[in-house]
């Protein structure tokens, strides 16, 4: 998907009329500038008893999918019911993803080091690596290194007007 997506585009159900939209759809470049460039993501998960929770995340996006370490009840959520959102925080150029959540427990080097070279250019001295399975001996472990795969993903830089819908296969 990077840089070129050819998935279903289309207008998605805002319970707008048709004449909301006044602008072209975005291309998908918009959605990989606004992930790829947020320091702060928001993780919504569900029970498996349905209760909602959301919370703030660090987290990059690396071919088309966003990655994120953590532990508490989003971790025990997403086990339980691996459907996730994720968004921005902007309400003014929205990014919301909805997709499947898995662990990575396969963690090659290169993908690892492009990990960490992406979580450092956003925050500085956070390497995932080195707080994965208490590797850096820290009291705040977390669990392990999980994505989110994207399923349907929603956007606008201008509500309505240029919103625009991908669905995207399964991988």
């Amino acid at each position: 998907m990077t840089g070129n997506y050819d998935g279903e585009r289309g207008r998605p159900n805002l319970a707008l009329d048709d004449s909301s939209f006044t602008e072209e759809m975005l291309t998908w470049s918009f959605v990989e500038s606004r992930m790829h460039a947020a320091q702060n993501y928001w993780i919504v998960s569900a029970s498996a008893a349905g209760r909602p929770h959301a919370v703030p995340v660090w987290g990059a996006w690396l071919d088309d999918v966003f990655y994120f370490v953590g532990a508490g009840r989003k971790i025990r959520n997403l086990r339980a019911n691996p459907q996730a959102v994720v968004h921005l925080e902007s309400a003014d150029e929205v990014v919301i993803i909805e997709g499947s959540f898995e662990e990575i427990k396969r963690r090659d080097e290169s993908f690892l080091q492009r990990l960490d070279d992406e979580f450092v250019r956003k925050y500085q001295t956070y390497r995932p690596s080195e707080n994965l399975d208490n590797a850096a001996g820290s009291n705040n472990v977390p669990v392990g290194l999980f994505a989110v795969f994207p399923q349907t993903v929603i956007a606008w830089s201008g509500f309505a007007r240029d919103a625009t819908r991908w669905r995207i296969p399964l991988r």
